[in-house]
């Protein structure tokens, strides 16, 4: 089996976060609260929450005895019983609570388990060349009323309110963000527990299996929203060429694109994070 990882941001502080143990696999992709509530310690609540999470993941997801959605579900009781020393979760508003993505693959017994909660992804390839998709689409669906909005102000830049939005763009986000673990919205890694039995779950013999390729959209982006390749060419490209070579493409294209005149996206660089399996 070889394994190739990579993770980068624009920031000071990179809100992706990935990990691995013998048999398991995670991303995690932090979204910031749409407000400026803070109550941890650390620079922003969603890096306390995604590096809570990585703890969490890297000491749990063994546990083969428990399904993946139980071991998400045990964690929520855990992290918000820490969480509260903080803030008392019942009084946030969704605008005041951060949240994630999560992808999830664990080799169990023979089969290979994925779970997604969010637009991170999981790309699992056949022997036989076919490529199924693990992803939850709602999110992208919703910021894409933003991201035209942000296509077609050409103007935006001296209009700048909060966390790189305009006024009109965050009350968008803001509608969308209250939507936040309901039927109406999406699924999401939060505080509400209620959300994860809602994740994406699939099981598929290990020996059918020659790669799998997980992404936060970040890094997805390359064929997702960039149109630059196929996914089948991304996953070769991985193989062949290795993460680095795809990062280094997307983020020439975005640095070559900082005022949004070619692709639309909700910012000029999202972090990017990557798990490559050659099984």
């Amino acid at each position: 089996m070889k394994i190739e990882t990579i993770t980068n941001s624009y920031k000071d502080n990179n809100e992706d976060i990935h990990g691995k143990t013998e048999h398991a696999f995670w991303i995690i992709d932090g979204a910031l609260p749409l407000s400026k509530a803070k109550f941890t310690k650390e620079s922003s609540d969603v890096i306390w929450m995604v590096h809570w999470w990585h703890r969490y993941l890297s000491n749990h997801l063994e546990q083969f005895n428990k399904s993946i959605v139980t071991i998400l579900e045990e964690g929520m009781v855990l992290l918000n019983t820490e969480f509260s020393q903080y803030a008392d979760i019942s009084n946030l508003s969704k605008l005041d609570r951060a949240s994630a993505t999560i992808a999830i693959v664990r080799i169990n017994s023979g089969f290979v388990e994925s779970y997604v909660l969010g637009d991170s992804e999981i790309n699992i390839r056949t022997q036989e060349g076919k490529i199924k998709t693990i992803i939850d689409e709602k999110i992208e669906a919703l910021d894409q009323e933003v991201i035209d909005m942000i296509f077609n102000n050409k103007e935006r830049k001296n209009c700048i309110a909060f966390n790189g939005y305009t006024d009109e763009e965050l009350k968008v986000l803001r509608q969308n963000r209250m939507k936040m673990n309901s039927k109406e919205g999406y699924y999401i890694l939060e505080h509400d527990i209620e959300g994860i039995k809602h994740g994406i779950y699939s099981e598929i013999e290990l020996s059918k299996i020659q790669d799998i390729l997980m992404m936060s959209d970040g890094y997805s982006a390359i064929y997702s929203k960039y149109k630059k390749m196929t996914l089948t060419q991304l996953m070769d490209s991985c193989k062949s060429e290795g993460l680095e070579a795809v990062l280094n493409q997307i983020r020439s294209i975005e640095d070559n694109d900082v005022d949004f005149t070619a692709y639309k996206r909700l910012r000029v660089h999202d972090d990017a994070t990557a798990i490559y399996i050659d099984l």
